[in-house]
């Protein structure tokens, strides 16, 4: 039978966190097979020495191919990495499988010759003909979790969960990756789910699951609880229309931290496309844009999310200079507020006061609360607006500019540098922490206030997270500002919610510039009857506070 795939390129992949005693035997079994056929191993920086031993084995061996990652990022990100180097390399077909042996090299013929008739052929446990060596418990709650996936998503599939699969690399081509959020075991589901919304032809064959070959299962308890709520929003998306297949758009260029090409998008950009006339309105600190949505797409490779360099205004620091924003200071008094409440929050890790130097200093309002508590102050501040109103306040120098454009002027020393809501502004945050602490005296302490995107709340809206903003180049989470702290030269000393205070009035009116226009007109219509000088806090947990110390 002829083939419908012309001399077809082969990749198989596989994640490993810890394999170092499975990993050897798992490549002699599939460099056995016949075929055009390669290797690919991404590493998640294994403790026990998987990493070096594979360059090792790289180095003799031009099949194998390795991605090594600086930590662990998850398993779903992994493979849907695996999906982008199989798309980028000019592979025609993908082989996925764990690193454990639990799946038999020996059965990957089966999977691709089932592929010839099939965009993604599943290797199943349960499937007539199928094995598994699961017992007890885990057999329990593995035979439930598919039967489960079969009746809410209504697929007529046995297997949701394994990784064993074949793809067709041309049909990932036209996925590309389009809404798969999962990044644990809960990943697995949700491809076939989204595959077969597509239309695209999904198979299974019979196979033998074994026991691992060493080592103990690293299958979390919580993914358990994360699996059965992504399963019932799958479901509920179903119900509502909502898994219509829209492939995702192009990326273009290399990740803006570490210059990966392994990106992948997260959210797309509103009508109005990203960085295209470019308004300083919107890059005011009180801006109301919040429906102009960016692009936004996520390395694989580091993990940290972006939007692409491309879609940044070459003018950036230009429009930072001209921003005005007398908006803010109608707000003056629940912001000063909100400083004061910071500041005493951030005092015991900073020690008697000294010097202390504030980056995006805006109008210089946390510098006077800091002056007041006896901190000699200065600070940077790109708006030549707000560097004229903080000339204005006595004991505070603000310099005119960036960071980069005042080191000279700045010297060294601090006692403490702070950046609030700075750090998801600027083109190279980690270059900035890594500044920062060369401003630092040893054992000086940074504290900065940024975005969360890992957070409950941004996670429920989606898209329409407030915060994704045209002004907003960076969305981070604690894990990875934790990492880049340490490689920064940092120990970071606590992380906590950021709690900012604002006028009642003006919430109302930041939540009807989310809204639909119906409610937007309404929530106006409120914010008028609200009484002026009524302030809260807000602290919803997607602002985090970190205080670190350079080491």
């Amino acid at each position: 039978m002829t083939s419908r795939f012309s001399n077809p390129r082969t990749l198989v992949a596989t994640a490993t966190y810890n394999e170092r005693d499975n990993i050897d035997l798992l490549l002699q079994e599939i460099f056995r097979l016949q075929g055009d056929l390669d290797a690919l191993v991404i590493d998640d920086a294994s403790p026990d020495g998987t990493g070096d031993y594979l360059r090792s084995l790289a180095a003799s061996n031009s099949r194998l191919h390795l991605v090594h990652r600086s930590s662990k990022l998850g398993l779903g990100s992994a493979h849907q990495l695996a999906f982008l180097y199989a798309i980028q390399n000019g592979y025609d077909r993908l082989v996925t499988m764990d690193a454990d042996i639990s799946h038999d090299p020996a059965e990957i013929p089966l999977l691709l010759d089932a592929l010839e008739n099939s965009d993604m052929v599943i290797g199943s446990r349960y499937a007539p003909g199928g094995k598994c060596d699961y017992r007890g418990y885990r057999r329990f709650v593995s035979i439930s979790a598919n039967t489960l996936a079969r009746i809410l998503l209504s697929i007529p599939l046995h297997e949701f969960t394994t990784s064993f699969r074949a793809f067709d690399v041309a049909m990932l081509r036209r996925f590309r990756c389009a809404k798969l959020r999962s990044n644990g075991y809960s990943f697995f589901t949700e491809t076939v789910f989204r595959l077969h919304s597509a239309g695209f032809r999904i198979t299974e064959v019979p196979i033998y699951f074994k026991d691992r070959y060493t080592g103990v299962s690293k299958f979390p308890a919580v993914e358990i609880v994360k699996g059965v709520t992504k399963l019932l929003r799958l479901a509920a998306s179903r119900l509502t229309g909502r898994n219509a297949f829209k492939p995702a758009a192009e990326i273009d260029g290399d990740c803006a931290h570490c210059g990966a090409p392994y990106l992948i998008e997260i959210y797309p950009a509103s009508a109005r496309r990203y960085g295209v006339a470019a308004d300083a309105s919107a890059y005011q600190c009180s801006s109301f844009a919040h429906k102009d949505k960016p692009q936004v797409v996520q390395c694989l490779m580091c993990g940290i999310v972006h939007v692409p360099k491309s879609q940044i205004p070459e003018a950036l620091e230009d429009i930072y200079r001209a921003v005005e924003d007398p908006t803010y200071l109608n707000d003056e008094k629940a912001r000063t507020r909100a400083f004061e409440e910071t500041l005493a929050k951030i005092s015991p890790h900073l020690g008697p006061p000294g010097k202390i130097m504030e980056i995006g200093a805006y109008c210089g309002l946390f510098l006077e609360v800091a002056k007041q508590a006896g901190w000699q102050c200065s600070g940077v501040e790109p708006s030549h607006w707000a560097v004229q109103i903080a000339a204005k306040k006595d004991g505070i120098t603000v310099h005119k500019g960036t960071l980069s454009e005042n080191l000279a002027a700045l010297g060294s020393g601090f006692d403490a540098v702070v950046a609030w809501d700075v750090l998801e502004h600027v083109r190279e945050p980690f270059e900035l922490l890594r500044e920062v602490n060369k401003l630092l005296r040893p054992g000086g302490v940074v504290c900065f206030s940024t975005l969360d995107i890992d957070n409950w709340f941004a996670s429920l809206l989606g898209r329409h997270w407030p915060w994704i903003m045209e002004m907003h180049l960076y969305y981070f989470s604690e894990t990875l500002l934790c990492r880049w702290l340490n490689d920064a030269g940092y120990e970071a000393v606590e992380v906590s919610h950021y709690t900012h205070f604002s006028l009642l009035r003006y919430i109302c009116k930041k939540a009807g510039a989310i809204m639909p226009r119906p409610l937007c007109s309404l929530l106006d219509l409120v914010s008028r009857s609200v009484p002026a000088a009524i302030v809260v806090p807000v602290s919803l947990g997607d602002i985090k506070l970190f205080i670190a110390r350079k080491r």
